[in-house]
């Protein structure tokens, strides 16, 4: 696959540089580099800084030459390129160009707003967070409609909008609104613009803005794109927000961030722009699943006392080989057990019963089922509800197939699996309680006989 190269028109050190990337792999970017002579330490994480001197020697050896934007397309097309806000050191000097870009007659605003998020004690409310909202905001403000007077107070409210942390909910929000409407006023800014920046760094006090207001629903939503992350990062997320927090104590940290998190939860969708639902909704919301059910378990805590809870039962069902039978039902997307609510007058191992004969086919015996035991998570499926679930094992005695409302069956392996390793469209409760429950059960990890033959009650 080629390499790219872009035209010597970056000065530094006396002369001019063109960026070398490739399309398909580090390996064959190094390799392209040392033909060429280029050392190195010219690699800055996913390209090449290359001497204007050795521009045709490059395209002679092979390199496709393109202009730079293309060469930014190339990368992000090739999954090679390093974001900015993944460069700490060079995170401040991304951000002066885009506030100069957009703010031309504002620097001295600017170079103290990139300042002040680059404060040391900002482990999550930073640089990295300021540059990944005004990012969020790209994608999200593309066919809005905003005029250039509203789109400039949205990124201006982006830019002040914890411009001011020291670690004071409230308070923080409620300053920073004041040093926007301090610094703009005495720019020269229309009061309406300045009013407009206040109002929507106040929206993220409570993160609550009213049906019709766009530029606060966009404001809001891309200052919570991070919910939608991917588990990696969104872990390191939660683990720099906690750093904000060192000095308070566990218990009391888990319970406040319980609360913040629990009210996101309740208020599906998590976002407040279809853009922004389609982007990032659905993993968000496991995100937050999780991370409260982790926090809930360390607490010794069950479900929120004001939310819904649905009493359900559940059988685990596993193959010669251990692995868990899950289902998806039609119009979901997520991986449960097989069962469901009881029926008026039923037990759960009634209902245990029935629910396994509609939704897979198999036929059990009360007594063959086993109590596991008795877990809450959040519902799979059901926004703001919770699920009390009695989940039983139960030997696989036949061969199931989706029936009634399933659309999906799939078996999950449970041979040595970490937390981290789970897919994550598992339902919380199986994520959380059941495996980790059957993982710890007396003999859940003893070598199990070989699958049987096709079409036996030990085949998928």
């Amino acid at each position: 696959m080629p390499v790219y190269i872009d035209p010597p028109l970056w000065p530094a050190h006396g002369t001019h540089f063109s960026h070398l990337v490739s399309d398909s792999s580090y390996e064959e970017l190094h390799a392209f580099a040392h033909r060429l002579g280029v050392p190195r330490r010219a690699f800055d994480r996913d390209h090449y800084d290359v001497r204007g001197s050795l521009y045709d020697a490059a395209v002679a050896a092979g390199a496709r030459p393109v202009e730079g934007r293309e060469l930014t397309r190339v990368l992000l097309r090739s999954g090679l390129r390093v974001p900015a806000r993944a460069r700490p050191e060079r995170i401040g000097r991304v951000l002066r160009r885009r506030w100069d870009g957009r703010f031309p007659g504002l620097p001295r605003i600017g170079a103290e707003l990139v300042e002040r998020w680059g404060e040391p004690h900002r482990h999550y409310h930073g640089r990295s967070h300021l540059l990944a909202v005004l990012e969020a905001l790209e994608e999200l403000v593309a066919g809005a409609g905003l005029d250039r007077e509203q789109h400039d107070a949205l990124l201006l409210g982006a830019w002040f909008h914890d411009a001011v942390y020291a670690g004071r909910p409230g308070q923080d929000e409620r300053d920073s609104a004041e040093l926007a409407r301090e610094r703009l006023t005495a720019a020269g800014l229309a009061p309406d613009v300045v009013a407009e920046v206040q109002r929507l760094v106040l929206l993220t006090l409570d993160h609550a803005a009213a049906p019709g207001d766009l530029p606060g629903a966009l404001l809001l939503d891309a200052d919570l794109a991070v919910l939608g992350s991917a588990p990696d990062a969104y872990a390191a997320y939660a683990a720099a927000v906690r750093r904000e927090y060192a000095h308070v104590p566990d218990a009391d940290f888990a319970a406040g961030r319980l609360r913040v998190l629990e009210g996101l939860w309740r208020r599906q969708p998590v976002y407040r722009t279809p853009a922004a639902q389609r982007r990032w909704g659905a993993r968000a919301a496991r995100n937050l699943e999780g991370e409260i059910e982790q926090l809930r378990t360390a607490a010794g805590r069950g479900s929120p006392a004001d939310v819904e809870v649905l009493t359900i039962t559940a059988v685990c069902l596993r193959d010669d080989d251990g692995a868990l039978l899950t289902v998806r039902k039609r119009g979901t997307d997520r991986f449960m057990l097989v069962g469901g609510k009881l029926d008026p007058g039923e037990s759960p191992a009634e209902a245990a019963v029935r629910e396994t004969a509609e939704e897979v086919g198999l036929v059990l015996d009360p007594g063959q089922l086993r109590l596991l035991g008795e877990f809450e998570a959040p519902a799979a499926n059901e926004a703001a509800t919770w699920v009390r679930s009695t989940v039983f094992t139960a030997p696989l005695t036949g061969r199931p197939e989706a029936r009634a409302e399933i659309e999906e069956l799939r078996w999950q392996p449970l041979d040595d699996v970490s937390p981290a390793a789970l897919p994550a469209d598992l339902a919380p409760l199986l994520r959380e309680h059941v495996i980790p429950a059957l993982l710890g059960s007396p003999g859940a990890r003893a070598a199990r006989p070989r699958r049987g033959g096709a079409g036996g009650a030990g085949s998928r």
